[in-house]
């Protein structure tokens, strides 16, 4: 009773249950039943598969049969003891007996015949060999000769035809009719007719559909009449109509050689696999579609009802599983509900507990609404302090600070502290959006903790790359500040992995001077290109810098630098970076980076010139060498990049001459695989070319290669024309033309020593293999 309690009072965590529980139920049945379908589509195409093997051996056994027929009828209609029965119309008896003797020497030398007959058009009479239809009573003979003589369609002759003795659906023969022409047979005309035994056919086949998976079926011939014909010990009897309309559904688009159908035939599912056989008969294989799918009826039971204990496995571990997930919210509830004003513990009728939690949340969203308004005015006007003090008067803004409680004094002093990220460009393009609210957070309310603690303090995110804070109270102390900023910088580094550079302004009596101390503490921070990162920096750290009037680096510096570069001297490249760093550093913030800019430049125009009398390019993207700054954030990793930069350039300047030996052979491969095709193509306009003398080119190429100039050629010319000779329908002479070679017979000499044939003989050969 006590879980049923608990379960009925949790709105929320019946959702739960049911949905996870209904999730997992329908996964279940879905996979089982895909599975299921699966299964039986792919037991259907092996059946068809193999279907169509036991279709196509019967199909040849049946054209086997049919050629021995064709040359035993051959024979038999132009033996001299069979011509009298055919073709006399009064028999003399010792031709009678001959013809009787030479039909049963026939029989008795072929194992697949069944009877043979005689039908003489003159007489109207009919000879037969068998022991029956001797002894019948005539039975056999007038069957023979109602089917001979009053068939409604034409019997084709030298073609086998189904035939029943007693005009069933069952094959008892396959006659075979011989005449003097080709033309169908007519009762007009004498003719031998051969009843070949089907038993043969339709054992080697059962033998052959019974190595298979057990599924076995019948086999039916079907005429272009639509009549079908079974062997006599079929399993069963098949629908005639039926069979014919799931054929003809099956061909309604393109007829086809070969199908495979599933249907109702004589009140039974049936699989029919077909194909076209002798002359307009279709082969029929039937089997029944219950027994080819047991084995999936059984596997769809079987995954029932494996399903079934899965869904009741599921159910335990979707209470298990609710209770887990439910467990936070349970537990928040318990904390929330002693304090929710005028909200009750929520009813399995009414309200879930998220209601309950929304209604905590429009309360405390009220409260948070009022505090967050005061906030909001706070660091409007503190922000209005540091940039634009002087539009508001001294009274203004004791009485603001009186107003709205800032943790400011009223009479001063003051002095303006600004925190500056450290390579804020890197930090902006790996920092996500909600990483940086954090860190804000942590920012501010971190150095507040801190620095509240001695000093007034204000702070504010100027949504840059910096934070401000006004720090006020007797007495503004340097040296008591600066190790209280530092335990700032170390405990963001420990916590967060942020570096900041903190720039002090000088102390102030008056509040309208706030917005010059900002901006001081702001420049100041800034100057952590010179002194390095972390670095807290006051102006007399960089008064040099502040009172020298330089602007740029002197010229010859600039000058030395580049012909340095261009000339390969990475020492004297290496003294002026240093010289010029050394310059660099005594420089105001904005010269400093203008100078900077310009020797990114100088250096990429020194590369630019290399490169542009050299046979090959430098490594290096020379178009970036001008962004090179922006990757760097201090002087000391700037003058460590430019001179790697140098160094780099200044090794490539130089080639051994090993390198430049394998790039004008690696030029002349290039203007070979070029320019093959061209007549006028040689080793002196290779040479010229490439702007180096004849002889050298050829001596040069030789000891590399192994082999000179011209055999290379004429190697590329005749692989080349290998290729097109297999590949294009085009002559010979054109693909010689292609290729370069304007002379025939020395085309032919070159490509018969290459590959030992003819380019005329190399084709035939190619297009025999």
């Amino acid at each position: 009773m006590k879980a049923y309690g608990y379960f009925t009072s949790k709105k929320y965590f019946k959702r739960v249950l049911f949905s996870i529980m209904l999730t997992m139920a329908l996964i279940l049945t879905g996979l089982s039943a895909v599975n299921t379908y699966l299964l039986e589509r792919s037991v259907k195409n092996v059946q068809e598969e193999a279907n169509l093997k036991v279709l196509t051996q019967t199909q040849y056994n049946l054209s086997y049969m049919n050629e021995i027929i064709v040359h035993l009828s051959s024979f038999a209609y132009r033996d001299n003891a069979l011509i009298p029965l055919m073709f006399s119309s009064s028999l003399p008896k010792m031709d009678y007996i001959r013809g009787y003797q030479q039909m049963y020497n026939m029989l008795e030398s072929s194992s697949f015949l069944h009877m043979m007959s005689v039908y003489n058009a003159t007489s109207g009479e009919l000879y037969g060999s068998s022991s029956d239809f001797l002894v019948d009573g005539g039975t056999t003979k007038s069957s023979i000769l109602q089917w001979l003589l009053h068939t409604n369609d034409s019997l084709p002759a030298s073609r086998l035809i189904p035939f029943s003795f007693s005009n069933s659906n069952g094959i008892d023969a396959f006659a075979f009719i011989v005449t003097d022409t080709y033309r169908p047979f007519t009762p007009d005309q004498s003719a031998i007719i051969l009843f070949i035994k089907p038993d043969w056919v339709f054992e080697s086949l059962s033998k052959l559909n019974g190595t298979g998976n057990g599924n076995t079926g019948d086999i039916l011939i079907q005429t272009s009449s639509g009549q079908l014909f079974e062997s006599g010990d079929s399993s069963q009897t098949f629908n005639q109509e039926d069979i014919g309309r799931l054929i003809r559904n099956d061909n309604a688009g393109e007829p086809s050689e070969s199908g495979f159908v599933i249907g109702k035939a004589g009140g039974q599912k049936v699989m029919v696999t077909y194909l076209r056989g002798i002359g307009d008969w279709t082969i029929l294989y039937m089997q029944p579609y219950k027994q080819l799918m047991q084995a999936v009826s059984d596997m769809r039971t079987r995954n029932l009802m494996l399903t079934g204990a899965f869904i009741l496995i599921s159910i335990g571990i979707s209470i298990w599983l609710s209770y887990k997930l439910y467990g936070p919210i349970e537990t928040m509830m318990k904390r929330i509900l002693p304090h929710m004003r005028n909200i009750q513990e929520p009813s399995p009728r009414s309200r879930s507990e998220l209601d309950a939690m929304s209604d905590v949340y429009e309360q405390l969203s009220g409260q948070l609404q009022e505090i967050s308004s005061e906030q909001i005015v706070r660091k409007y006007y503190i922000r209005k302090f540091l940039t634009d003090s002087r539009s508001l008067s001294e009274m203004d803004m004791r009485q603001l600070i009186m107003k709205h409680e800032l943790q400011l004094a009223p009479s001063g002093p003051y002095m303006v502290c600004t925190l500056r990220l450290d390579r804020y460009d890197e930090y902006e393009r790996r920092t996500s959006p909600e990483m940086k609210k954090l860190h804000s957070f942590a920012i501010t309310n971190i150095t507040k903790e801190i620095m509240s603690q001695t000093f007034g303090c204000e702070i504010i995110d100027m949504q840059q790359d910096h934070f401000t804070f006004i720090l006020s109270g007797m007495p503004l102390d340097i040296a008591v500040i600066k190790p209280l900023i530092a335990d700032v910088q170390q405990v963001l580094d420990r916590y967060y992995s942020l570096s900041l550079t903190c720039g002090i302004s000088d102390s102030t009596g008056q509040l309208n001077q706030l917005s010059s101390s900002y901006y001081q503490s702001y420049q100041l921070s800034q100057y952590s290109i010179l002194m390095g990162y972390q670095a807290t920096i006051e102006a007399q750290n960089i008064r040099t810098n502040l009172d020298n009037k330089q602007k740029s680096l002197p010229d010859d510096v600039e000058k030395k630098l580049s012909e340095a570069i261009r000339k390969g001297k990475l020492t004297d490249a290496g003294s002026e970076l240093e010289r010029a760093f050394d310059i660099l550093a005594k420089l105001q913030l904005e010269d400093m980076r203008r100078a900077i800019s310009d020797m990114a430049w100088i250096i990429k125009n020194a590369a630019a010139d290399i490169t542009s009398n050299r046979i090959t390019h430098l490594s290096m993207d020379v178009e970036r060498i001008p962004l090179l700054p922006q990757d760097y954030y201090t002087l000391d990793e700037l003058h460590m990049a430019f001179l790697s930069l140098c160094t780099a350039i200044c090794e490539e300047a130089k080639p051994s001459s090993m390198e430049r030996n394998e790039m004008i052979i690696e030029t002349v491969k290039e203007l070979i695989w070029q320019k093959y095709a061209d007549y006028n193509l040689n080793q002196q306009s290779i040479a010229a070319t490439v702007k180096l003398s004849s002889a050298y080119v050829g001596k040069l190429f030789k000891d590399s290669c192994g082999l000179t100039i011209t055999e290379y050629l004429n190697d590329v010319r005749l692989s080349r024309a290998q290729d097109l000779l297999l590949k294009e329908d085009s002559t010979i002479m054109e693909i010689m033309e292609k290729v370069g070679y304007g002379n025939q017979s020395y085309f032919f000499r070159l490509f018969k020593s290459k590959f030992g044939s003819t380019p005329k003989e190399f084709r035939i050969k190619k297009s025999i293999s």
